[in-house]
């Protein structure tokens, strides 16, 4: 055998065990996915109270088309929406944009902004907003240029891309609360308010809800629909510059990671309690108004769709599974939620527009840290979508 043959063959021999190793791979990967899927499946079956799925196909006009396809489970219970309210702010934006009482060009300065923002409180979710545009941020998140400015629709599109609660609360503020709290289709919701005030009442630097009286305190007050704390903290922060130095200098220390260990897990799921609820069947309702361009007009519903159909992380989905897809997720201690709508590109439902919402509280650590890091929730509501894999396991 020559020289040459002796090396092609090498390389033929080194190229199959790659590939070997990548099939081996690539099949690991995909039954860890569905153990992921199927242990999701179940915790949202063995846990009706906890959690909600709404899934249906829906004809030109949003409403359900009877094809044997949907799924209702906990459809009416209130949950703790999380992130996903944010296309109710969403949407009151957009409309205000088509009405002319808001310019998406306007240029807001990145220190207006910034007034609302919280450090440690979004998961990152600010600094990556504003990496997205090239600005710099410090070790907080705080922009390094506080003279810039970036346009009113960045702010929006921040809030939807990357979840940030300082862009949710500036158009917040920038709307009004009624606006906010007056999208059609959603009565049964609870009140939106400031992200801001919910996060400082959780964790600053004179009160803490590790303070268990305190935290029930509060949880009653939401009920009540009683906003004067929330809105004190938030006043404070705002417009005190020594209090909000001393909650910036609070969220970088020590006492801030020992107040969050103090309050456990079973606190921060309680103290989730604080944020907003919402119910399945609204937020898919919403969701297919959207996709089929009657939420309030075909204009507010085109200007919403770009924005839920152009979130970064979403492009495997869009690639992979669906001619078309708009999501919102949600997040926060315990809870993860997602609402979509899409066209699935293969399955019994191929061609047909669906709508998917899967809510899920008060979940176990572990399990959601796993799932969090698996994104169970994703490949749940795919299967969902296009009825296959997990669907039948709902059946």
């Amino acid at each position: 055998m020559s020289k040459n043959t002796g090396l092609k063959m090498l390389l033929l021999i080194g190229l199959a065990i790659i590939v070997v190793g990548m099939s081996v791979a690539l099949i690991l990967i995909a039954y860890q996915y569905q153990v992921r899927k199927s242990e999701f499946a179940k915790m949202v079956m063995d846990h009706p109270d906890n959690a909600a799925v709404v899934v249906y196909t829906f004809d030109e006009k949003g409403e359900l088309v009877e094809d044997g396809y949907d799924l209702y489970l906990n459809a009416d219970a209130p949950l703790v929406a999380a992130s996903m309210m944010k296309v109710m702010v969403l949407t009151a934006y957009e409309s205000a944009v088509v009405s002319g009482d808001l310019n998406p060009d306007e240029l807001i300065s990145i220190a207006d902004l910034e007034a609302y923002y919280l450090p440690k409180t979004d998961g990152n979710a600010h600094i990556n907003g504003l990496a997205s545009l090239g600005l710099k941020t410090d070790e907080l998140g705080f922009a390094h240029d506080q003279q810039a400015s970036i346009r009113l629709d960045e702010i929006a599109k921040i809030m939807i891309h990357y979840s940030g609660n300082a862009e949710t609360d500036y158009l917040i503020h920038r709307l009004g609360y009624e606006k906010v709290n007056s999208i059609q289709g959603m009565s049964h919701h609870t009140p939106i308010h400031s992200l801001l005030g919910a996060s400082l009442a959780m964790m600053n630097h004179e009160n803490s809800l590790a303070n268990d009286d305190l935290r029930q305190t509060l949880i009653k007050d939401v009920e009540n629909m009683n906003y004067e704390y929330f809105d004190h903290l938030v006043d404070l922060y705002l417009n005190d510059s020594e209090w909000r130095a001393r909650q910036i200098d609070y969220m970088r220390s020590d006492q801030y990671i020992n107040a969050a260990n103090e309050l456990g897990w079973q606190g921060q799921v309680e103290a989730g309690q604080l944020f907003p609820k919402g119910t399945a069947r609204e937020y898919a309702q919403l969701m297919a108004s959207i996709a089929n361009g009657r939420l309030i007009s075909l204009e507010v519903s085109t200007q919403i769709q770009s924005k839920l159909e152009s979130i970064p992380t979403d492009w495997p989905l869009r690639a992979f599974f669906f001619h078309r897809y708009g999501s919102k997720d949600g997040l926060t201690a315990g809870l993860i939620n997602l609402a979509s709508y899409g066209i699935p590109k293969n399955g019994p439902l191929s061609g047909n527009s669906r709508v998917s919402v899967v809510m899920t509280n008060n979940l176990p650590v572990q399990f959601w840290v796993d799932h969090v890091k698996g994104e169970s929730i994703y490949f749940v509501q795919g299967d969902l979508m296009r009825a296959k894999g997990i669907w039948d396991l709902f059946q």
